[in-house]
């Protein structure tokens, strides 16, 4: 027969490894989330007829309602067809925090002071 207190000390146990794991699980979220304030560039080649970008857009968008991506989206023409480019240029249009940036002006475009 289980007494009270053992009731008790059980019940306190668990109420104590469940407030660790709630802990752990935020410490180990803060320090994979980005700090507020920091905006990252994440930086997507565009090649062929763009297979994948919409996916990976995708990905950032969710973890942007998340919270998690903060930053902004840049689809670099390395070598898209004019399929890819157009479908670049309809996700950009899609996300407001999505751009392209044309093949050969890279640096030129980074060096912006401005934010897309």
């Amino acid at each position: 027969m289980v007494s009270l207190t053992q009731l008790g000390e059980l019940a306190a146990a668990v109420l104590f490894v469940i407030w660790a794991a709630v802990l752990l699980w935020h410490l180990f979220g803060r320090l994979l989330r980005p700090m507020r304030g920091e905006r990252i560039w994440m930086l997507l080649p565009g090649e062929g007829d763009g297979e994948g970008l919409e996916a990976t857009l995708r990905w950032l968008a969710w973890c942007r309602e998340g919270g998690v991506f903060r930053g902004w989206a840049v689809i670099f023409d390395r070598s898209l067809t004019p399929q890819g480019r157009e479908l670049a240029l309809n996700l950009a249009r899609r996300w407001s925090w999505v751009s392209c940036c044309p093949q050969g002006s890279l640096e030129e475009w980074l060096s912006q002071d401005e934010e897309p």
